[in-house]
């Protein structure tokens, strides 16, 4: 009513401001069509602050002829132009969306029927196929494919892994000799262990009495049932023989036979003085401080002696000998430096960490030899290590607290992370409790709660199917999973919009068909917008280059989608369900409506608004003016006065502090960077957690686990070393085929494989090598070379090598020697990972084709490194394989001995991520603003709202910041799915101002609070309860998923309800037409395409 804020009529009152009561609102009326001498006074904001307790509708006639025109005096208030007259409503259907929800009006159980069938049906269709075809049609896997298919790196390092299993012909060794009963699986000892690592709370982990409390220790651990069945069995020389010799039927029968349990590798051991040694020497074995005080006899446990002197003489003699693996004597002095901390050496004789390693063997009781079913003994062993070491170890009280002690063992970890997952789970359970009677609340129905929450679950399914049908998707991981959670929320927002819009239909007509109709129109176009938006940001993702950002933002964007189409298709059924059969009834024992009752008590204000004035015809057909009492709730009234009165009166303030509050978070965000770290999966005081950090921390010598890895390779094809036709990107266990170099010859090459890896091996601080012995270089070929000249009668060796070798190469006595060499078990058990042969049918052969060649080399520098310094690390690596082709042997035998560095692949994930998910948010944001531009038909309003997601962005990473968090593989998936949630209170906001009816930008502001905000806050509420239950389980990815969404719903509801409003009372706010394009359109039409026509 645009007129009214011309008058006013009571001087005496002082600010028209202030407080009418009822017979003001009359006279109010009476003044607007009969008294025109009070002297009019401009009044803004006639509307705010206007009360009328208990006012009842009061009318008068707007069409009086006695009313003066507003042209007839300066003084005289203008005369009124009412509103159009409301369209009659409740008259006969109205298309074919009023006829369809007449239908469903009439027959509502079978039109629910229907709808639900058809839904579940899709539901039911997709698990018969899960049951049926299982993993080819839901390969679901617990990894996480967080690589980028086509870099070099990912190529390369491929094209090792996959020519391992093609390439696995044990090169000149009869494939009997593959079955050493001493060998654990796959040839890795270290993998069939249990570790123990003890670090003193303060004093010397060598200490006497700390000796003893891991010395009772290690007894309890032998002690356990059935270790005797998995331990690492003492074979005995004559045992050996027998496996050297080949004999298959031998070998099994002494793997049948009982042998007792090899020694633990430990401190806290003594030696065997029947060796022909004294435990004083440092050639005794095993290792160990304590004393057996017998000559040529072997000492029982429990005549081992506990002697400080002994001990610290033993100490100090490991302390000061050279590790050089070349001699008896060193070799001992390595195997005592593996058990203490890396700082232990020459100069210092203390220790501040120590450890013990049981190592456990196969083949176990039942199997004939190592080979036989490998994976089961490995699942048996590893099962019973877990079932029988974690609870009992994890116990505080086993140990003295002066000691703590970490642990870990094969396969512990992952197989304590699947009982997590379970517990983790039934916090997944909790959310969807806690969401459903958060609905059943807010409705007050269990109907309506129960078939939303079905409904928001099932959209899983359809998903699903439009996931492998139409986008081929083959991968299906932990991050499509948690979607549900982004689900929950946005499905419990779209059903609070609906039902807010159902509410507000029954204020304007009775007729339930008709109400369906209208709340269809018009909450679908609210929903429509706000899914569009988020449904398009997700799908931003589908451009990434990691298989797994790609898979989750396609199926989050799916769910989405089924999720709107469930909202107008199948929700309207069980409205109108609940509508005719339900909505009368008590639920919770009234405890909804006495809560509603309190908060009307503490909001309502009764406060009387333009709005509230309507214009309708009486019984002669005239246009009469009536206020009518507000019908709507006590928060919607809430907010479209007193809230929006305060955010309109205090707009500059409000911006000045979302200023300060968006200068904060920049200055935040700017300071993001790369987690060095690889993602942590456990809290930092767990158990496993800690194992993984002491265990390089205290016993890296010679680079640890954590250091930066070389691997070198020739026989591939290094400009394109893996076919992946065929292949899906998201199958990390069939990457593709090894193509190999047709060229490859691996005598020619041998002495340059050996130049390259000497010189790779020289120590540089330019490569981050440390040099011999401290760091070197693991290369069969060297190996191999060095045994040729040693094994060769005096100053011919070298001869003889440089015979075998080059271009001119005798290949046959090169394979002779090489063959010769390998059949020793010392020498397959340490270089057999670095050949690789290929089985061949071809008799010229021999065979076998040898196919690569490997070698390894540890840098200085940890996986930590710096992203910049990591790339500029792998050009400079890149550079050295270049220049070692452009001297020595190598230039003249390239062709011949093409090879490639493999390494730091972790390095490009990392910068790709952050890449990726500042250039994904880039994307998303101008997505938004496209379909914020069309769907509001506003450009500034388009503007404004996609500003408001972008500060929503900033705060949220900003925030990350704030807490600590670094931009890993865990936080960038996370940054992925912000955008997407971000969009949809603001776009719920836009969408109803620019919907709004009103003129001036403040009216359509208290409209559009008024109309949407309590949906926007319903919404919000409940994605915030459910993140909440994230904060709980052990898993940290779960954790931080959970409270990157709860922070980003958060800044959301702040940002939308309390800066955007502000953003529009000011003068940028569109009022009318202004900013419309369409509007614009269409008047440019007008003026110069109709006219012309």
């Amino acid at each position: 009513l645009q007129f009214l804020y011309f008058i006013d009529w009571q001087k005496d009152k002082g600010s028209p401001r202030k407080i009418l009561d009822n017979t003001n609102i009359n006279d109010l009326l009476m003044a607007l069509n009969e008294d025109h001498d009070a002297k009019p006074k401009e009044m803004s904001q006639m509307g705010m602050g206007v009360s009328a307790p208990d006012a009842k509708a009061v009318a008068i006639n707007v069409n009086s002829s006695e009313r003066r025109n507003s042209d007839g005096g300066g003084d005289s208030p203008p005369t009124p132009q009412p509103l159009a007259p409301q369209k009659d409503l409740e008259g006969p259907p109205d298309g074919k969306v009023e006829e369809y929800f007449e239908m469903v009006s009439n027959h509502p159980k079978r039109s629910y029927c229907l709808a639900c069938s058809s839904y579940c049906g899709v539901f039911g269709l997709v698990l018969l196929l899960i049951i049926t075809l299982g993993s080819d049609f839901f390969p679901f896997k617990s990894d996480v494919p967080l690589y980028i298919l086509s870099h070099v790196t990912k190529k390369r390092s491929d094209a090792i892994r996959e020519g391992k299993d093609v390439a696995d012909f044990t090169l000149r060794m009869p494939p009997v000799q593959l079955e050493r009963s001493i060998d654990t699986l796959g040839g890795e000892r270290e993998d069939l262990t249990l570790e123990i690592i003890y670090i003193p709370k303060y004093g010397d982990a060598l200490d006497l009495n700390i000796l003893k409390s891991i010395y009772d220790m290690e007894y309890r651990i032998t002690q356990q049932p059935e270790f005797e069945k998995y331990c690492l069995v003492d074979y005995t020389q004559a045992d050996i023989t027998v496996q050297e010799s080949g004999d298959a039927d031998a070998i099994i029968a002494i793997n049948q036979q009982g042998r007792g349990c090899s020694v633990q590798q430990t401190i806290s051991w003594a030696c065997d003085p029947s060796q022909g040694y004294t435990c004083d020497q440092l050639l005794s074995g095993p290792v160990g401080l304590l004393n057996c005080p017998k000559v040529n006899q072997t000492c029982s446990r429990s005549e081992f002696v506990f002697d400080d002197q002994f001990k610290s003489q033993k100490v100090d003699t490991y302390a000061k000998s050279f590790p050089d693996p070349v001699t008896p004597a060193g070799i001992k002095s390595l195997e005592f430096l593996q058990l203490v901390d890396s700082a232990f050496g020459p100069g210092n004789s203390r220790a501040v960490a120590t450890r013990t390693i049981f190592t456990f063997g196969v083949p176990l009781p039942g199997y004939e030899t190592t080979l036989t079913d490998p994976d089961g003994q490995s699942e048996q062993l590893g099962k019973w290590l877990f079932d029988t070491y974690s609870s009992w170890l994890l116990d505080d009280q086993l140990f003295n607290h002066e000691v703590e002690y970490v642990f870990g063992g094969h396969t512990m970890m992952g197989r304590y992370l699947d009982t997590i997952l379970v517990s983790d789970g039934m916090f997944a359970v909790l959310s969807m409790i806690f969401v459903l009677f958060y609905i059943a609340f807010m409705t007050s129905s269990w109907w309506l709660a129960l078939m939303g929450m079905g409904q928001i679950i099932l959209s899983m399914a359809p998903a699903y199917l439009i996931y492998f049908g139409i986008f081929q998707q083959r991968f299906f991981g932990i991050f499509n999973m948690l979607s549900i959670f982004i689900i929950l929320g946005i499905g419990a927002d779209d059903i609070f919009v609906f039902l807010d819009t159902w509410e507000q239909s029954s204020h304007k007509m009775k007729s339930p068909a008709k109400r369906m109709s209208w709340t269809w129109k018009h909450a679908g176009k609210a929903m429509l917008v706000t899914s569009l938006t988020t449904i398009i940001s997700f799908m931003s993702n589908a451009s990434s280059s990691f298989p797994a950002i790609q898979t989750f933002g396609i199926f989050a964007a799916m769910l989405v989608l089924v999720n709107y189409c469930a909202v107008m298709i199948y929700f309207p059924t069980v409205v109108m369900v609940h509508h005719k059969f339900f909505e009368d009834g008590l639920f919770c024992f009234g405890l909804p409506a006495r809560v509603g009752r309190v908060i009307n008590k503490g909001l309502k204000l009764n406060t009387v608004s333009f709005n509230d004035f309507v214009t309708k015809k009486d019984e002669n057909g005239n246009e009469i003016f009536i206020y009518e009492p507000p019908q709507e709730n006590a928060v919607n009234h809430w907010f479209r006065h007193s809230y929006s009165s305060g955010v309109i009166g205090a707009k500059v303030m409000v911006l000045i502090i979302f200023a300060i509050l968006l200068t904060v978070m920049i200055i935040n965000t700017v300071k993001v960077e790369p987690d060095p770290n690889e993602g942590q999966i456990l809290p930092n005081d767990n158990n496993y957690q800690r194992f993984r950090k002491e265990k390089p921390k205290y016993f890296a010598r010679g680079g640890s686990i954590d250091s930066i890895q070389i691997d070198f390779a020739w026989g591939f094809n290094i400009f394109d070393p893996i076919d992946r036709s065929g292949t899906l990107s998201t199958d990390a266990d069939d990457p593709g085929k090894p193509v190999w170099d047709p060229n490859f010859n691996l005598p020619i090459a041998s002495e340059c494989i050996h130049q390259i890896c000497q010189n790779a091996q020289a120590k540089s601080d330019y490569l981050k090598t440390g040099g011999y012995p401290d760091y070197p270089i693991d290369s069969p070929i060297s190996a191999f070379r060095t045994w040729v000249i040693n094994s060769t009668a005096p100053d011919m060796g070298l001869q003889r090598w440089n015979r075998i070798t080059g271009l001119n190469a005798d290949t046959q006595d090169y394979y002779d020697l090489l063959g010769e060499w390998s059949l020793n078990p010392e020498v397959m058990s340490a270089w057999k990972p670095f050949i690789y042969a290929e089985e061949s049918n071809d008799p010229a052969d021999g065979g076998a084709v040898l196919r690569f060649i490997t070698a390894e080399l540890k840098l200085t520098v940890t996986r930590t490194i710096d992203v910049d310094e990591g790339v500029d690390l792998w050009d400079r690596w890149e550079a050295f394989m270049v220049s070692q082709y452009q001297t020595g042997v190598c230039k003249e035998v390239e062709q011949y001995a093409r090879g490639f560095q493999s390494s730091m692949g972790f390095i490009y994930v990392r910068k790709q991520l952050v890449e990726e998910a500042f250039s994904g948010i880039r994307l998303s944001l101008c997505l938004a603003f496209v379909i914020l531009v069309f769907a509001t038909t506003n450009v500034l309003i388009a503007l404004y709202a996609t500003l408001t997601i972008t500060f929503i962005v900033l705060s949220t990473l900003g925030t990350t910041v704030m807490i600590g968090w670094k931009l890993g593989i865990l936080e960038s998936v996370g940054l992925v799915m912000v955008p997407g949630l971000s969009v949809d209170f603001v776009a719920h906001l836009a969408e109803g101002y620019v919907d709004s009816k009103e003129e001036h930008r403040h009216e359509r502001i208290r409209d559009m609070l008024g109309r949407v905000a309590i949906s926007v806050v319903s919404g919000a509420l409940s994605t915030l309860g459910a993140s909440m239950f994230l904060f709980f389980p052990v898993i940290i990815f779960f954790n931080k998923f959970g409270t990157m969404i709860f922070m980003t719903i958060g800044f959301s509801l702040i940002w939308s309800l309390v800066f955007f409003p502000a953003l529009l009372a000011t003068p940028l706010g569109p009022s009318g037409f202004t900013g419309n394009w369409l509007y614009l359109a269409k008047r440019l039409k007008a003026k110069y395409v109709d006219k012309q026509l």
